[in-house]
């Protein structure tokens, strides 16, 4: 049984342990929250009756702070943190046994540690909410990077565009005026081979900017495929990938847009390069 003093100097601690966690709470920036959460247990040790006594442990999702002389097989008084409503972790305040027995807790201790807990809820809340603010943050600006590459390589594409025609139109009419099996003949079909293969370059540069608009229509997926294997030809050679490709005989439709559905056999083939070893 204690005195009117004693509880007096009780409430006091337990106010100051208010004000003290609100005020860590308030000053504590999102980086600090481990440094902010020890600081409330050190201010919940202080508050308990028996407080030289009195160990913290906090146990969450994220956090496991225990204060260092937490006992084995303790008497202790716990709480919920709750964030979002949903049980998160709990708050343990404890005295060793068997000194001490669930009778040495003050009702105004019970209700100190909800408070406290709710104070802690109301942080990792915050926390929780500035965290998914940077993650969208992020996102919006690497998808407006990538926004901002795809106008660029459009750009380039087009540009390439007129000049890749130009050469391919001018060394195929080249061609029909070279009426012998010569080594310049041979050398306009490497012109004409090599524009062929920028055009390609080009139409896939066009395929990854999405320039074209989606035009969804029922394909035989079959030959799509076929053609966007046969266009990474040169990256099976240059990682010296020998590759087989099965399809079935029997049409295989898809309503689809064949330039995405492109986009996507371009993806799933350059990872399958990139992982090969």
């Amino acid at each position: 049984m204690i005195t009117a003093e004693e509880k007096l100097k009780e409430r006091i601690k337990e106010l100051t342990c208010l004000y003290e966690v609100t005020s860590i709470i308030v000053n504590c920036d999102y980086d600090q929250v481990e440094d902010a959460l020890k600081g409330i247990l050190h201010c919940l040790q202080k508050a308990w009756l028996f407080s030289d006594a009195a160990q913290v442990k906090l146990i969450s999702d994220q956090y496991t702070i225990v204060t260092p002389d937490f006992p084995y097989d303790p008497v202790s008084l716990e709480s919920n943190v709750m964030v979002f409503n949903k049980k998160v972790g709990e708050i343990h305040v404890a005295y060793p046994r068997p000194k001490y027995s669930e009778d040495d807790f003050l009702k105004e201790e019970e209700k100190l540690l909800s408070n406290v807990c709710l104070e802690v809820g109301n942080l990792l809340e915050r926390k929780q909410i500035k965290d998914n603010e940077i993650i969208i943050k992020r996102k919006m600006e690497r998808a407006d990077r990538l926004g901002i590459l795809g106008e660029i390589t459009a750009g380039i594409a087009h540009e390439l565009n007129t000049p890749l025609a130009n050469i391919l139109g001018f060394a195929e009419l080249l061609k029909t005026r070279i009426t012998q099996d010569t080594q310049a003949s041979k050398d306009v079909d490497k012109i004409i081979n090599s524009a062929i293969f920028s055009r390609e370059v080009v139409k896939k540069l066009m395929f990854f900017a999405c320039e074209m608009p989606q035009q969804m229509s029922l394909v035989n997926i079959g030959p799509i495929i076929a053609n966007a294997v046969n266009l990474m030809e040169p990256s099976f050679k240059k990682k010296k990938i020998v590759h087989k490709l099965n399809l079935s005989a029997e049409p295989i439709l898809l309503r689809v847009d064949t330039i995405q559905l492109t986009q996507v056999i371009f993806n799933l083939v350059l990872n399958a390069i990139y992982f090969s070893r």
